[in-house]
């Protein structure tokens, strides 16, 4: 029974040191970042999504994350964030409370998360109906226009009974921003056509690279856009 008792304590003793140096990462982080801070405070606090839906809101992951954040035109890094696509609203983590924290969506540029999956925020976008607080996912990025990306997520009402009520559906539409214009895209044509390119050079060109777009609409819109900022195109 001793042996038991023992092995007991110890595994709570590791537990507690790895939830300590979990809250201490954070906190330095946090003490890193203090200027970020005193920016978001106004944020307001997060409330988690209902329980009634099944998975989550969050993009790729439903733990903090490490990023960069551009506030202001100032870039923070290694602060712990969240994506929440559903609502489109950036989370980061405050230690001190011990609680998630929103951070002002109007004070953000853009946030880069692991894997340099890079957003920016654009302020309005008309007629696209999943703009939400104006965060998209830069894909490919020129000087003439640029390759969005809109994530987001909708909740589908379970047939069958459940514990859930709903669950959560992944979605993402793509968009070219050439100048103050935003296109949403749906078809290649559509793409070439908004980019003013030559149909024939375009297809020639594809072919030789074996991008189709059916395949890969993010691989091939990619090639588009470098298509149109390439010099060649001036």
């Amino acid at each position: 029974m001793k042996p038991c008792i023992f092995l007991l304590i110890i595994s709570i003793c590791i537990l507690s040191n790895l939830q300590a140096q979990s809250s201490q990462e954070l906190e330095d982080a946090y003490k890193a970042n203090i200027p970020l801070h005193q920016e978001i405070v106004s944020g307001g606090y997060y409330v988690d999504p209902p329980q009634s839906i099944e998975g989550d809101p969050y993009f790729l992951s439903k733990n903090f994350e490490y990023g960069r954040l551009t506030i202001n035109g100032l870039a923070y890094e290694n602060v712990p964030l969240l994506y929440n696509i559903f609502s489109d609203e950036v989370v980061t983590f405050h230690p001190i409370h011990k609680q998630k924290t929103l951070i002002k969506t109007d004070k953000i540029d853009g946030f880069v998360l692991p894997q340099n999956i890079r957003f920016v925020r654009i302020p309005i976008n008309p007629g696209y109906s999943h703009h939400g607080k104006g965060f998209y996912e830069l894909v490919e990025e020129g000087e003439k226009a640029n390759l969005l990306c809109k994530h987001y997520k909708t909740t589908k009402a379970k047939r069958e009974v459940s514990k859930y009520s709903s669950t959560f559906q992944d979605k993402f539409d793509f968009l070219i921003k050439k100048g103050d214009q935003i296109q949403l895209v749906k078809s290649k044509g559509q793409a070439i056509t908004f980019l003013e390119l030559d149909k024939k050079q375009i297809n020639k060109n594809a072919k030789v690279k074996n991008l189709n777009f059916r395949n890969d609409r993010r691989i091939f819109l990619a090639f588009l856009v470098e298509s149109f900022n390439s010099p060649v195109h001036e």
